[in-house]
């Protein structure tokens, strides 16, 4: 009887010592203010990210009781697939968002993109497997208080086959921008199909500060498209053949019936 009494006794110790280790670990992992942010976009205003982008597209508004100091950013795998050639369970802990994006601000809007292969930028040689990650924002202010919260997205396989100019090149002269990928919308189909090319500032008489972002905006006749379930697009975007040499961005929106936002693929590419 006292030997039952006595395991009894450590597996209650035991359950309460697991019980207490399991509150520590919820305790590490809540949000903290989550309510001082607002306006995310993790890839889309869905969270959803096409797996061959470049990079992880941010937004943010956050609003606390003093000057933000510190910004951190930490990524980890939730349920994600295995990854194929050239794919990782995509892991990025403590990195530090720039100062410049938010220095000196009570209440600042923050827009970052966080790439996905440090060692090269443009072109990846590795992509986040196909699946959930969780994505952790925290902010530090200058009287030291923390605040944090965590949304989870998706990195989706819905592009592919993509091709920006030659190998992501255009010749300077060139009247024309070749654009060709296919898009698998599932169990959607295509609706619509537009393209926003970004430039930095160089002509006279736009209406934008010297050095910021212009952009021209094109949207595809629906011909092209149209309640397909599987695209595929070629096409050629006219361009001012003034345009000077240097680095460009092309962003891809392609939305699906059934509501959702758009999905959008960034692609850089270089006039020269």
């Amino acid at each position: 009887m006292k030997t039952n009494f006595k395991l009894l006794a450590v597996a209650a110790f035991l359950g309460l010592f697991l019980f207490s280790c399991s509150n520590d670990d919820d305790d590490l992992n809540a949000d903290i203010n989550p309510q001082r942010f607002e306006n995310i976009e993790i890839g889309n205003l869905d969270f959803k990210v096409p797996q061959l982008n470049v990079d992880l597209h941010t937004v943010f508004d956050y609003t606390g009781n003093s000057k933000v100091k510190k910004i951190y950013y930490d990524i980890k795998p939730v349920n994600v697939s295995n990854p194929s050639s050239g794919e990782i369970r995509w892991q990025v802990l403590d990195h530090l968002v720039p100062e410049d994006y938010y220095e000196g601000q009570i209440n600042p809007h923050v827009h970052y993109h966080i790439y996905f292969d440090p060692n090269n930028l443009l072109s990846p040689a590795l992509r986040p497997a196909k699946g959930i990650y969780s994505l952790k924002i925290t902010v530090i202010e200058e009287d030291n208080s923390e605040s944090s919260i965590t949304k989870e997205f998706e990195i989706v396989k819905n592009f592919s086959n993509v091709e920006v100019g030659h190998d992501n090149e255009v010749d300077a002269g060139s009247d024309d921008l070749h654009i060709e990928f296919d898009y698998d919308a599932g169990n959607n189909k295509v609706d619509e199909v537009k393209f926003e090319l970004w430039f930095e500032e160089w002509r006279d008489g736009q209406n934008v500060p010297a050095g910021s972002w212009d952009n021209i905006v094109v949207t595809l006749p629906k011909n092209l498209y149209e309640n397909q379930s599987k695209s595929h697009i070629h096409t050629h975007m006219a361009i001012n053949p003034d345009f000077p040499v240097g680095d460009y961005w092309l962003n891809i929106y392609v939305k699906e019936t059934g509501g959702g936002q758009p999905f959008k693929l960034s692609v850089p590419f270089s006039i020269h």
